[in-house]
């Protein structure tokens, strides 16, 4: 029932680096797990392990209200977008998920290595709070790989540092509960499944709390850079390494 040392393995370097640098627990932990067992048992595993993180990342921080009224469009539309994006995860092949999250975390990678930069027009806010909530809640749902679009959104509001970091928790946390319920509703949550995912959260926890005590010790851009070659190499991993067909 415990999930194998493998995976415990990269939950935990994964929980670690999103503690001590803010690393996207779900883009490095999702590719590296679905290289094992493919995108669909990947997602599903660590559902409650990143429901438990951003659930711990929120508790920490003291919210505004106003911060949460700001994003309501862009979690509403989330909330969607994460159940659209759980639907297509339990009914698409196997081979398809694989070189979509694959190719989609390369070029994710190549993004952030590059000085090119996306911003929304916020002369219009609220439709882009809806568009890019829905197509960050999709990817979300879909396979974890929503985080890059909210930060390209919400940097796009032009807020400071510190309130971005907030409204990404929030919405962190809103779109990971959507997505565990859904995965629940769909049916692919069963007892044996749910426990092992329950398992997870202590290696994810564990390393979430001690990459917190760490901050600071590493400098931050050595952290971002070094998560980055990680990333792609999970994303390398699971095209090369993942079952490519139907189960």
């Amino acid at each position: 029932m415990w999930p194998s040392w493998e995976q415990t393995l990269i939950i935990f370097a994964a929980a670690l680096l999103e503690g001590s640098v803010g690393f996207d627990f779900g883009l490095l932990a999702a590719p590296a797990l679905g290289a094992l067992l493919g995108v669909r048992d990947s997602v599903i595993l660590i559902s409650l392990p990143n429901l438990a993180i951003a659930s711990a990342k929120v508790t920490s921080q003291k919210i505004p209200p106003e911060l949460f009224k700001r994003l309501m469009p862009f979690i509403g539309a989330g909330g969607v977008g994460v159940a659209a994006g759980v639907f297509m995860l339990v009914t698409t092949p196997p081979i398809i998920l694989k070189w979509g999250l694959g190719i989609f975390v390369l070029i994710t990678a190549a993004y952030s290595f590059s000085n090119f930069r996306i911003e929304f027009d916020q002369r219009d806010e609220t439709f882009f709070a809806y568009l890019a909530g829905l197509i960050a809640g999709w990817l979300s749902g879909l396979a974890y790989a929503g985080g890059p679009l909210s930060v390209i959104y919400l940097d796009s509001l032009q807020i400071n540092r510190s309130r971005l970091a907030r409204m990404m928790y929030i919405s962190a946390l809103a779109f990971a509960a959507v997505q565990v319920a859904m995965l629940s509703g769909t049916g692919n949550f069963l007892p044996l499944t749910a426990a092992r995912s329950l398992l997870a959260v202590v290696p994810a926890l564990a390393g979430f709390l001690i990459g917190r005590r760490l901050r600071g010790a590493v400098r931050p851009e050595f952290g971002y850079v070094a998560g980055l070659v990680l990333v792609v190499a999970s994303a390398l991993s699971l095209l090369i390494f993942a079952p490519g067909g139907w189960r």
